[in-house]
């Protein structure tokens, strides 16, 4: 089991913006209540364990699980009253045509990914841990955004999509975040946090 080091491993990271320029409700993990703890989960923690323990699952950026329950969660934290959700993000190596061989063996090697993160909301800030080579990482964040609109390119392979992002300023709009990410070596960088991503496709 691997760990979360951001809202998006520097690769997919890259695709994504790259992509953007050219959870049902349940028990178990999507509850995060009476689950092994996360400092606990065994090396060979699973996409499939994850599944079965319902957990809001994302498979390369996109969630394909618990969506409704993370729209509960983002519901009622709105509303001002705590609560705790589990997610599971699960990379797999992208497609070896853009790659040379050799590179593309190399960057194979690392994957897939599995991270694992517990994400809470006390009533007045937001946290967000995880485990980093056995070293617990915590993040806190006042505001919980969503933001909804069509792809923004035409060469987007999706139609639409609704994203939640955690950051430090309510007024922040999607295509700031982008530009941030993109501008990053000129100090624009905004801090936030991606955690939960639906793609509309048709």
């Amino acid at each position: 089991m691997k760990c979360k080091t951001g809202g998006f491993p520097i690769r997919k990271h890259i695709v994504l913006i790259l992509s953007v320029l050219l959870v049902p409700a349940m028990t178990g993990c999507g509850q995060s209540d009476g689950l092994v703890p996360l400092e606990e989960l065994p090396e060979d923690y699973s996409l499939e364990q994850a599944k079965k323990d319902g957990c809001i699952t994302h498979e390369d950026g996109d969630i394909t699980q618990g969506k409704e329950r993370f729209e509960e969660f983002y519901d009622t934290t709105k509303s001002g009253k705590a609560d705790k959700v589990r997610l599971a993000d699960y990379y797999s190596p992208d497609d070896p045509s853009g790659y040379d061989p050799e590179s593309y063996e190399a960057l194979k090697a690392g994957y897939p990914r599995l991270y694992v993160l517990d994400l809470s909301f006390d009533g007045e800030q937001y946290t967000i841990r995880w485990y980093e080579d056995g070293e617990e990482i915590i993040r806190n964040y006042p505001y919980l955004l969503k933001y909804e609109g069509p792809a923004e390119s035409p060469d987007a392979v999706y139609k639409s999509y609704t994203r939640y992002v955690l950051t430090n300023d309510d007024g922040v709009t999607w295509q700031e975040l982008v530009w941030g990410m993109i501008s990053s070596q000129l100090g624009d960088y905004i801090d936030h946090m991606s955690i939960c991503t639906d793609y509309v496709y048709e």
